[in-house]
């Protein structure tokens, strides 16, 4: 359960001058060892305490954070869960404003470490010191060049504007490391672990608050306070977009737990609650990454109506199964359309909806088409299909003008092997067009805009 806090205490937290690392080692060996080297870069102060060195990766190193002689923003605890406890409560006399716990023993594994979860809880609430944790990965905030985690990796993300908050370290990997990947910029990365103190209510109200964040992608185990969540949510749609993963969802027994310890639930409530919130609800790790990069590039459609063009005619039929399966529309251009379409085509091609170029493509060509499908009066959004090939030169400039002009969205899945579109892609995105490698993907980005377009006039909010 989290404690009421508030925004000032979290920005402190997550915005530190200087760091100490409680447990911090030499030997590659132990967590603390990684603690320390994802910090190394850090401009701030950085503190490595143990009782046992002098000197730790070249930094001076304290036995206790009480003997640290400066101020101490935040602390990133990795000792036995034994010591846990003590160690909080010299953070708090030491006046540290935020405490990353990464060791685990808590409430996940039941009995004493139960009690000792619910130490750490009485300390925060009787000093006021924020606890991320137990049992967590720990944070980066790239805008401030923090990484209070144990994957020094994690360091090489790019400053974005999605903000990404879960209770699975692993999962929270996974979509960092597709970011960095990708170059796709991320804000802050949040592994929430059993959420003793801080948990997804205040997270997400902090993050409406934050402006460098735009979008907010959660993935959630289980929820101890589901009316808090969904008070929250509801609160927090108004201002950015939420897409949350729900996992656990095959059917269990009222006792499980998740390895963090909370309840997993019956899916079918998450998903009513996620309704009523105006949360975007999807499927998949992939999708939470996929939707959140859009939503942080684009803007949703006006409507459910969609144009496709593609170069090949295969994938094109692909992403109409895929709209027409999940409730989008491809509907008939205007007579006008398809009479100048018809015109800049030849017969062999098809030139209805999807416009497939074919082998007659011309870049010239596709290009005016794409214009006219993209000012059509029944189309909303554009989801075009092309495969690398040293025939076809890139267009990415001149499509980003003409999605411009048109100030409608446009959705781009684009094939090739190893890293031949490296610069396209970039361009792209860079523009305002998400890029997915495959069709299926940019076809459910397409859907789940749409679907948030459906919130936002559900709710009366303009975008």
């Amino acid at each position: 359960m989290s404690c009421s806090g508030d925004f000032k205490s979290l920005e402190k937290m997550f915005n530190p001058n200087s760091v100490a690392v409680v447990g911090a080692s030499d030997n590659p060996f132990k967590m603390g060892y990684y603690c320390l080297k994802s910090l190394l870069n850090f401009k701030g102060k950085v503190y490595p305490v143990n009782p046992n060195r002098n000197v730790i990766q070249g930094l001076k190193a304290y036995p206790s954070i009480l003997d640290v002689p400066d101020e101490v923003d935040l602390a990133v605890v990795v000792t036995p869960a034994d010591y846990v406890v003590g160690i909080v409560e010299e953070c708090a006399k030491k006046g540290v404003r935020g405490v990353v716990v990464i060791t685990a023993g808590f409430r996940e594994v039941g009995g004493g470490g139960v009690h000792l979860q619910e130490e750490i809880v009485r300390v925060s609430h009787s000093s006021g010191v924020r606890i991320l944790g137990p049992n967590t990965f720990g944070f980066v905030n790239t805008h401030a060049g923090v990484n209070a985690t144990f994957t020094d990796v994690l360091g090489e993300l790019k400053t974005g504007n999605i903000s990404v908050v879960t209770q699975s370290g692993g999962v929270c990997h996974i979509f960092c490391y597709e970011a960095i990947t990708q170059g796709i910029g991320v804000n802050l990365a949040v592994g929430l672990g059993n959420r003793c103190d801080i948990d997804f209510p205040e997270m997400m109200r902090y993050l409406a608050r934050d402006e460098k964040t735009k979008v907010i992608a959660l993935h959630i185990e289980g929820l101890d306070d589901p009316r808090s969540f969904l008070e929250a949510a509801k609160e927090v749609v108004k201002v950015k977009p939420v897409v949350a993963y729900k996992v656990g969802r095959a059917k269990v027994d009222k006792e499980s737990l998740s390895h963090t310890g909370s309840m997993a639930g019956d899916y079918r409530l998450y998903d009513a609650l996620f309704k009523q919130a105006g949360v975007i609800a999807v499927d998949s790790i992939t999708e939470l990454f996929d939707v959140s990069k859009a939503l942080s590039i684009t803007e949703p459609p006006k409507g459910r109506r969609v144009a496709i063009v593609s170069v090949q005619a295969g994938p094109a039929i692909i992403i109409s199964d895929v709209c027409k399966n999940n409730g989008l529309e491809i509907p008939e251009f205007t007579e006008e359309t398809r009479r100048k379409i018809e015109d800049l085509l030849p017969p062999v091609t098809i030139r209805s909806n999807p416009v497939d170029l074919a082998f007659a493509y011309n870049p010239a060509v596709g290009l005016e088409v794409i214009r006219l499908v993209l000012q059509d009066r029944n189309v909303d959004v554009l989801i075009m299909f092309q495969l690398y090939h040293p025939a076809v030169p890139p267009i990415a400039k001149m499509l980003v003008e003409a999605v411009r002009e048109s100030g409608k969205p446009a959705i781009v899945a684009l094939q090739a092997p190893r890293d031949l579109v490296r610069n396209e892609v970039e361009a792209l995105e860079k523009g305002g067009i998400p890029v997915y490698p495959t069709p299926e993907r940019a076809a459910k980005v397409a859907v789940y805009l749409a679907k948030y377009r459906q919130i936002l006039d559900r709710m009366k909010l303009t975008k």
